[in-house]
């Protein structure tokens, strides 16, 4: 930062308001004072006189004051004796009264005391003791009340006090010290003038410094630079801009990679519509021209015939293949549109792994205690748990190993998301292939098409949330899916087994 160059424009409008908002008020202050001065040694010495007359006046009068409310509340003490009291709250309506208290002997058998917003505003007095009419030898009841004055008059009196105090030290020493004072005032502008001025342009320079930065930030983002942070460390509105300006870039930077994810997938999705509809047409002709070439066949040669057959099968077999490729790449182009809803997410696992009985000795599921909302559409949830639950399963399998799937839910409240994490005892996936394994067409099954992963993904990202894939902690593969969190109640989607859903068709591979 440059301290020692002209200042810019914008510098140049701030060291005019900061030389304007020191000058004036000194200004008219120095003038001010000068007239005060004046008249101030015309009316000093009638002023003394009188003002310390009405101050000793107004001092003793309140003095006569706190005697009499002795006296009255004394008075007061004695009227309220002399009758029978049986609840000290019973005298809560007696004015300037603050508390109350019927004793025995050395005993309190009952108390009152006014509210604390009145006991605040009043200045309790000492209290004041009266034996209760009815009283027993040996068990003598008394009567204390406790009276109070404003505290506002008595701090009153006690700053009139003060206030004379002072006013006769101000009468010794004002005519000394007006004069000097008005001389210092004078210095005082010329160094304050001085001061603004230089104080000035270091504010600007800070100022403008960071409007510079900002703005450099800002250039590199729309260069596409989505590393780029202010980092302020002050906190006035500029290093708040700053921070939110990092905040919004930090949240651009954490969306991009979904946007183009999404950007990606719907152009593989696309290629998934195309590529279905071009094979789908004549795989019906075919498997028709299959078959009718096995019964149009009438000769007597049994290698041939055989050797039909045997075509007829293999052909059969690989037109079903591609006929499940086909409905992959459909089911993959024509994913349903998310209507997410507030669920209790354990509620929906739960009916997940009851609804598939196949995976049940493989699954192992714990529902929370409490429900854990989160904003998601039923539906495709129970596709994403089918796509990863079978994907988990067959990777302990391929390894030789006895499936072993766990299942659990959480919520964050402060992130404002939950999540449903998903751990297999497989092989797990290597951290190099982590990053692409959501991407279609990518997949290390033998007969997979790579689009189960990519779904789930898609169906996630849909949903405002995210999939990742990690280390499971007994050494396979853990998939954590993150769902936005319901605001308000969730619906439990009620109990008892469900039938098995139409919704869980079987996952692209």
């Amino acid at each position: 930062m440059k301290l020692f160059r002209m200042p810019g424009r914008f510098e140049w409008k701030i060291l005019v308001a900061l030389f304007i908002v020191a000058s004036l008020p000194l200004g008219a202050a120095a003038y001010l004072m000068r007239v005060t001065l004046d008249r101030v040694e015309r009316i000093t010495s009638e002023h003394q006189e009188a003002v310390g007359q009405s101050l000793g006046g107004a001092v003793e009068v309140y003095r006569s004051y706190f005697a009499q409310m002795k006296d009255v509340f004394r008075q007061r003490t004695a009227e309220i004796g002399a009758t029978p009291v049986a609840r000290a709250a019973d005298l809560a309506e007696v004015p300037e009264l603050l508390r109350a208290r019927i004793l025995e002997g050395a005993r309190v058998v009952d108390e009152w005391s006014a509210p604390v917003l009145v006991l605040d505003r009043a200045r309790e007095g000492p209290p004041n003791l009266v034996e209760l009419p009815g009283s027993k030898p040996g068990a003598a009841r008394f009567l204390e009340l406790t009276f109070g004055i404003s505290k506002e008059i008595y701090a009153n009196f006690l700053a009139l006090r003060e206030a004379m105090e002072r006013e006769q030290d101000l009468d010794r020493l004002l005519p000394v010290v007006l004069p000097r004072i008005f001389r210092g005032l004078g210095i005082a502008l010329v160094i304050v003038l001085a001061l603004a001025t230089a104080i000035g342009l270091f504010v600007a320079r800070r100022a403008t410094g960071r409007v510079a930065a900002l703005r450099d930030a800002a250039r590199r983002v729309g260069e596409g630079d989505l590393a780029v942070r202010v980092s302020p460390r002050g906190k006035d509105e500029l290093d708040d801009l700053g921070r939110t300006f990092d905040v919004m870039v930090a949240e651009l930077a954490e969306a991009r990679p979904r946007l183009e994810y999404l950007q990606k997938v719907s152009a593989w999705q696309e290629v998934a519509r195309r590529l279905a509809h071009e094979i789908k047409n004549p795989l019906t002709p075919i498997q028709l021209a299959v078959q009718e070439l096995g019964s149009k066949y009438r000769g007597d040669d049994p290698a041939y015939a055989k050797l039909l057959a045997t075509a007829q099968e293999i052909l059969g077999e690989e037109i079903g293949t591609i006929r499940r490729l086909v409905d992959d790449f459909s089911a993959f182009a024509k994913l349903p549109k998310v209507e997410p809803e507030p669920v209790d997410l354990g509620q929906v696992v739960d009916d997940f792994v009851r609804a598939h009985a196949e995976w049940q000795p493989f699954v192992r599921f714990t529902r929370p205690a409490a429900p854990v909302g989160a904003q998601c559409d039923r539906m495709l949830i129970r596709r994403v748990l089918a796509n990863l639950v079978e994907n988990a399963v067959q990777a302990a399998s391929g390894a030789g190993r006895e499936p072993a799937v766990s299942l659990s839910v959480s919520s964050d409240g402060a992130r404002g998301v939950a999540s449903l994490v998903i751990d297999d005892n497989g092989p797990g996936i290597a951290a190099a292939e982590r990053e692409h394994v959501f991407d279609p067409y990518v997949t290390t099954k033998e007969h997979g098409t790579g689009l189960g992963l990519a779904i789930v993904r898609k169906i996630v990202l849909d949903h405002g949330g995210d999939v990742h894939v990690s280390a499971a902690p007994a050494g396979g593969a853990r998939f954590t899916v993150t769902l936005p969190a319901a605001a308000g109640g969730v619906r439990s989607g009620g109990g008892g087994p469900p039938a098995p859903a139409p919704n869980d068709p079987a996952p692209p591979r």
